[in-house]
C-alpha cells in the first residue's frame, strides 16, 4: 500500500483533508518505527523527500539528544496517544521544536501510527520575546518604585498611566485612584503653573525639559524632568531638592549674613577710625586726627608755612560748675562750629580734649594769622543762647615755623603763647617769642636729661601717709616720684611731669612707678588696710591696655588688688573718651580709685556719678583757706558731694592744728601734709600721727567717732 492513496477504509476526500493539505506535517510509521508514508508539508518541515523519510526511519528525524521523544513513544504505547514538544532533526542537521501529536489505529490487522508535528520555533521565540518584554517591563517597574524620585506616566491624552509608589505616598493618592484619569481633572492645582506650561511644550515640541519649582501639593521644592514617550504623551520624574534648597538658602542666608556683618564691620571700621581721630562732642579733629591730617598736607607740600593757633575758652570751668557739663558742651559744641566756619578748607581744626582747640594755618602771612585770631576772639563774644544769652571768650597763642615745619614744636610754642595770654588778661592774641623760646629751650633740655635718667635710673619714690583722723592711724600712703638730678640735684615733679607729660615720657615714668608703688605695698602687708595710691596720667588713662598691664603687676607681686588705688587729676574726667572704660576695668578688679585736686578742674556731682570714684581728695587751696568762711563752706560742700556718691574724703596740704581740727569737724575722713608728716623714703613711714599734731583733745572728737563714743575704728571699703 501507498500513502497517496487514500486507505481502503477511508474516503478519499478526507484522506486529502487530512493527509496530503494538511497544514502540519504528517507521517504514517509501522509499529516498529519505520515511516510508511509523509505528506508534502513533513517533506517541507524536515527537508527531505518522501522516500528519504521512508529511508530514514523515525530515528534519522528526531533529534537523539532530546529524550523527550522516548518518553513519547512510551506514553504513546502505553496510552494509545501523545502529545507534546520535542526537537526534530532537519536534512542540515539543524534541530527545530516541533508540536507533536501522535496515536496508534490499525490499518486491516496492521498497527500503525500517525505523527502530526508543526514548527513552533516562531511560536517559541515569541513567547521568549514576550517574555523577555514582560521581565523588562516588571524590571523598569521595579525600578521606578525602588527610586526615591516620584514618578508619573501620561499618554497622548493626558490621560495618566503609572504612578509609582514614591508620587503615591508624596501626592497621598493610590495608584488605582488617578491611572486611567485626566491629570489636569485629578489635580487641578497644576493649571496656570510652570508645570503646566512645560508638560505641554514637551508634549507638543517633543524635547526634554528640566526646571525646578516648588510643587505645592506635595509640599517640596523639586527638580521636574519631563520626557517625550515614543507612543505619545510624557513620563515626569520629580527629584526632591529640598534639602539643596534648604542648604543653598542657609548658605545664602549665611552669605548675607556674613556681607551684612561685613558690612557693618567695615561701618564699625570707620566709625572706629573716625573716633579715632575725631572728638566725639564737636565732630572736629582730635590731636591724633590733627597730626595725620598735617602730615597729609605735608606730604603734598613739604615747603608749607605752618602757623598754629592754640586757643582756651577763659574760665570755662565757671560754665561747667554754674550751668552743668550739658551747658558747656552746647557752649564747645557752638564755639566748634564758628571756629571752623573761620578756618579756610585746607586748614585742619581740631579739639584737643576740654576747652582747648587748634587751628593748623597753611601757607598764611603773620598778618592773615593774626587776623584770623581777632575773628575768633569777636566769633567768641557772640552770645551763645543756652536757655540765657551767654558769652564766653577766648585766648590765643600763636606760632609760626620760619624753616621746615615741626608740628610738635609749634603746639609747644603756641601752647606757651597761649598760657601767657591767659597770664597776661585773657581775651587777646599772643605770638610766641623769644622769651617763650628761652623757656621752650629749657623745656626741652629737661626733656633730654628725663630721658636720661629714666634710662639710668635716677628716677626715685617717696611716700606720704594719710592718717584716719577717727582713730589717728595711717590708712592710706601716696607713691610721690622724685628725680635725683646728678647735676643740679633733687628736682620737683612740677618742673618735670608737664614735660613728661608732653612728649610722652609720662608712661615709662607711671609704669616705673607703679611698680615700685606695688612692690613696696608687698612688704606693707603687715599693715592692716594700709593703701597705697599712685598718680596715673590722663595719657596713661586713654590705653586701653593700662588695665590689663596693671592686673598683670599684681598677679606677679602677689598683691591683693585692695591695697592699691589710682589717683587721677579732675581734669582727666572731663574728656569721658575712653577714661571711663579703663577707670571701670580697673575698679571691677577691686583696685581703688581717687579724684586728686578736687576743686580745681571740672568736676561736679553729675560728672562724679558717671565714674567709679572711691576718694576724693580735697585740693590744699582749700585746706588753706579753712580759716574762711567761705573755704569752711566749700569743704564742707565737698565733704556733702563726697558722702552723696559714698566717697571717702582725705584733705591734703595740712599744715597747722587749726586746719586739721577744722577739717576733723567738718567730717573730713583722712588728711595728709607737712603737719602730719612729710615725703620720705618707706623706713620711715610714721605709723601714727605725731603728739604735737594730736587733735582730739583740743577740738574734740570727728563727728563719726563722736556719734559713736568709746567705739574702735576700723576701715574695710
Amino acid at each position: 500500500m501507498t500513502l497517496d492513496q487514500a486507505p481502503s477504509t477511508l474516503p478519499r476526500s478526507l484522506h486529502e483533508a487530512l493527509f496530503i493539505h494538511a497544514l502540519d506535517g504528517v507521517l504514517i510509521t509501522s509499529a516498529d518505527g519505520r515511516t510508511l508514508g509523509a505528506n508534502a508539508r513533513a517533506c517541507e518541515l524536515l527537508g527531505r523527500t518522501e522516500l528519504e523519510l521512508v529511508e530514514l526511519g523515525r530515528d534519522g528525524i528526531v533529534d537523539r539528544r532530546d529524550r523527550r521523544w522516548r518518553e513519547a513513544l512510551e506514553t504513546r504505547a502505553r496510552e494509545g496517544a501523545f502529545r507534546g514538544v520535542f526537537r526534530l532533526r532537519r536534512s542540515d542537521g539543524s534541530t527545530f521544536p516541533a508540536e507533536v501529536s501522535t496515536a496508534t489505529f490499525l490499518d486491516g490487522d496492521s498497527p500503525r501510527a500517525y505523527v502530526s508535528f508543526r514548527d513552533v520555533s516562531t511560536a517559541e521565540a515569541e513567547a521568549a520575546r514576550v517574555e523577555a518584554t514582560t521581565r523588562r517591563a516588571a524590571e523598569v517597574i521595579d525600578s521606578l518604585e525602588s527610586i526615591s524620585d516620584m514618578y508619573i506616566g501620561v499618554d497622548a491624552d493626558w490621560r495618566m498611566t503609572y504612578i509609582n509608589a514614591q508620587a503615591e505616598a508624596r501626592l497621598g493618592v493610590s495608584r488605582d485612584e488617578v491611572v486611567g484619569k485626566d491629570i489636569w481633572a485629578r489635580f487641578p492645582a497644576l493649571l496656570g503653573t510652570v508645570f503646566e506650561e512645560t508638560y505641554r511644550q514637551v508634549a507638543g515640541t517633543g524635547r526634554t525639559a528640566t526646571f525646578e519649582a516648588c510643587y505645592d501639593k506635595a509640599e517640596l521644592w523639586c527638580e521636574a524632568r519631563v520626557y517625550p514617550l515614543r507612543r505619545g504623551g510624557i513620563a515626569v520624574y520629580f527629584r526632591d531638592v529640598s534639602e539643596r534648597r534648604a542648604m543653598e538658602q542657609e548658605r545664602e542666608r549665611l552669605l548675607t549674613a556674613e556681607r551684612a556683618a561685613r558690612a557693618a564691620a567695615e561701618r564699625a571700621q570707620r566709625d572706629l577710625a573716625h573716633r579715632a581721630t575725631h572728638d566725639e562732642l564737636t565732630g572736629l579733629l582730635n590731636r591724633a586726627g590733627m597730626l595725620q591730617e598735617v602730615d597729609r598736607v605735608l606730604a603734598g607740600q613739604p615747603e608749607a608755612r605752618l602757623t598754629v593757633a592754640f586757643i582756651d575758652l577763659d574760665r570755662f570751668k565757671l560754665v561747667n560748675d554754674s550751668l552743668g557739663h550739658g551747658v558747656g558742651d552746647c557752649v564747645l559744641s557752638e564755639f566748634a562750629r564758628r571756629l571752623a566756619a573761620l578756618a579756610g578748607p585746607a586748614d585742619p581744626v581740631a579739639r584737643f580734649g576740654g576747652d582747648e582747640f587748634v587751628v593748623v594755618l597753611v601757607d598764611r602771612s603773620a598778618e592773615e594769622a593774626a587776623r584770623f585770631a581777632q575773628q575768633v576772639i569777636g566769633a567768641s563774644r557772640e552770645p551763645v543762647e543756652v536757655g540765657a544769652r551767654l558769652l564766653v571768650t577766648v585766648s590765643v597763642g600763636l606760632a609760626t615755623a620760619a624753616g621746615p615745619a615741626e608740628l610738635d614744636i609749634l603746639l609747644r610754642e603756641a601752647d606757651a603763647a597761649l598760657y601767657r595770654a591767659k597770664d597776661t588778661g585773657r581775651a587777646r592774641v599772643v605770638w610766641f617769642d623769644e622769651q617763650m623760646h628761652v623757656e621752650s629751650v629749657r623745656r626741652v633740655e629737661i626733656e633730654n636729661d628725663l630721658r636720661h635718667a629714666l634710662d639710668g635710673d635716677e628716677l626715685l619714690v617717696e611716700y606720704q601717709p594719710a592718717f584716719d583722723l577717727r582713730v589717728e592711724r595711717i590708712c592710706h600712703v601716696e607713691a610721690l616720684v622724685r628725680w635725683r638730678h646728678p647735676a643740679r640735684g633733687l628736682v620737683g615733679p612740677q618742673e618735670f611731669i608737664p614735660v613728661a607729660e608732653e612728649t610722652g615720657l609720662i608712661h615709662r615714668i607711671g609704669e616705673r612707678v607703679l611698680a615700685r608703688a606695688i612692690e613696696q605695698a608687698g612688704r606693707w602687708a603687715h599693715l592692716p588696710q594700709l593703701r597705697v595710691w599712685v598718680n596715673v596720667s590722663p595719657q596713661q588713662l586713654v590705653d586701653r591696655e593700662f588695665p590689663a598691664r596693671l592686673a598683670a603687676q599684681l598677679d606677679r607681686a602677689g598683691l591683693p588688688t585692695e591695697r592699691l588705688g589710682i589717683e587721677v587729676t579732675e581734669s582727666a574726667l572731663a574728656d569721658c573718651s575712653g577714661v571711663r572704660e579703663v577707670l571701670d576695668r580697673m575698679h571691677d578688679r577691686g583696685v581703688a580709685i581717687a579724684v586728686d585736686d578736687f576743686g580745681t578742674g571740672y568736676s561736679s556731682l553729675a560728672r562724679l556719678k558717671e565714674f567709679p570714684v572711691d576718694v576724693i581728695k580735697v585740693d590744699k587751696s582749700f585746706v588753706h583757706d579753712l580759716g574762711t568762711a567761705r573755704g569752711e563752706a566749700l569743704v564742707a560742700g565737698i565733704v556733702t558731694l563726697a558722702r552723696a556718691i559714698g566717697a571717702h574724703v582725705i584733705a591734703e596740704g595740712v599744715e597747722t592744728l587749726p586746719q586739721l581740727s577744722a577739717l576733723s569737724a567738718l567730717g573730713v575722713d583722712s588728711a595728709s601734709g607737712y603737719l602730719l608728716a612729710r615725703p620720705s623714703a618707706p623706713e620711715h613711714l610714721p605709723l601714727t600721727i605725731p603728739t604735737e599734731a594730736s587733735f582730739r583733745w583740743r577740738a574734740g572728737l570727728h563727728p563719726t567717732v563722736a556719734r559713736v563714743a568709746g567705739t574702735s575704728w576700723s576701715r574695710s571699703w
